[in-house]
């Protein structure tokens, strides 16, 4: 972690970086002492989607969100035990269903009356969207539950209160508090260290931020050179990011707007999937189709959502 002074006030936006041999055929070697593979959760998002788990459109999101938006929050552990357990029921959507619900049944809940509660480190919601109670154990990620200032339990190291907590780089990972609880921000996933930078007298921030020269967002000109992203922070400095190193398969590719850390495969667009059968499910991750055949995952065909069964590609008894 890192201490920097800048002695006028700094505004950033929150941004998120976006989240194997071609035609990958997934197996699955799950080990729960490591964090799954995305064949593993390509695997474990089929079976969810297909017992009626927070059901998808598309399955790559349920994916990516893993290694991106779950990672960035400091919950891709807890997840991590949830698709184990999903991926150990071989396809009995009873026990799938039990894997989210804490070893229970999730039971039905209106979210706009039940917004969920905490059970020591268990954390329960409502899903708004199939309106079913959902748990999770924050401690598989060293956190625990608490109620949020808007009366929603979510997963954190504890409850604070704004303008008294300290907000603070725990190593890469940002620290600060907001509606009641502390909340995390884990800056590895975008290949960047935690810096606190002085925003005002005797008033530090932490931000995803490594060391660079002071530049003019507005004029410099980023480059790529081979998976090394050069470019300026809307903070004002040189930031360097091995886009292989983020989650996924990642290179540094020239667009309209600047470098930027996309998919190294050039063999599909992210959200291209379909059933290449009857039983073979195909999705694009980075750029390479990863096929699934359904039949392995214990269910009998593949088959598309909407009114020409064309949206997505889903594992279906």
């Amino acid at each position: 972690m890192k201490r920097t002074f800048l002695l006028f006030l700094i505004v950033i936006p929150v941004w998120l970086v976006s989240c194997s041999d071609s035609k990958k055929k997934t197996t699955n070697n799950t080990n729960n002492n490591q964090l799954l593979g995305y064949a593993e959760v390509l695997n474990a998002c089929l079976i969810r989607d297909a017992c009626d788990v927070m059901p998808l459109g598309y399955i790559s999101p349920c994916v990516t969100s893993h290694y991106e938006q779950t990672a960035l929050e400091n919950q891709q552990a807890i997840w991590n035990e949830i698709y184990s357990c999903v991926l150990a029921a071989e396809g009995n959507c009873t026990t799938v269903k039990q894997c989210f619900g804490n070893g229970a049944l999730p039971v039905t809940c209106d979210p706009s009356t039940n917004k969920g509660r905490c059970e020591g480190d268990v954390r329960y919601w409502c899903d708004s969207f199939n309106r079913q109670m959902y748990a999770m154990n924050c401690r598989d990620s060293g956190m625990t539950c608490v109620m949020g200032d808007d009366g929603n339990p979510q997963c954190s190291l504890n409850t604070c209160t704004e303008g008294e907590y300290e907000p603070l780089c725990d190593g890469d990972k940002q620290r600060v508090c907001a509606n009641g609880y502390i909340n995390t921000t884990d800056c590895t996933v975008m290949g960047l260290p935690c810096t606190l930078l002085q925003t005002e007298e005797n008033v530090f921030q932490p931000f995803c931020m490594g060391e660079g020269a002071q530049c003019d967002p507005a004029e410099y000109e980023g480059t790529c050179s081979g998976t090394l992203k050069t470019d300026c922070s809307g903070l004002g400095v040189v930031q360097q990011v091995d886009c292989s190193q983020l989650p996924g398969s990642k290179t540094c590719v020239m667009t309209v707007n600047g470098p930027s850390c996309n998919a190294a495969g050039t063999e599909c667009e992210l959200g291209e999937e379909d059933c290449l059968d009857d039983f073979t499910a195909r999705v694009c991750l980075d750029g390479t189709y990863y096929l699934v055949n359904c039949t392995e995952l214990g269910f009998t065909r593949c088959t598309g959502r909407g009114a020409q069964s064309d949206i997505g590609a889903h594992c279906t008894r």
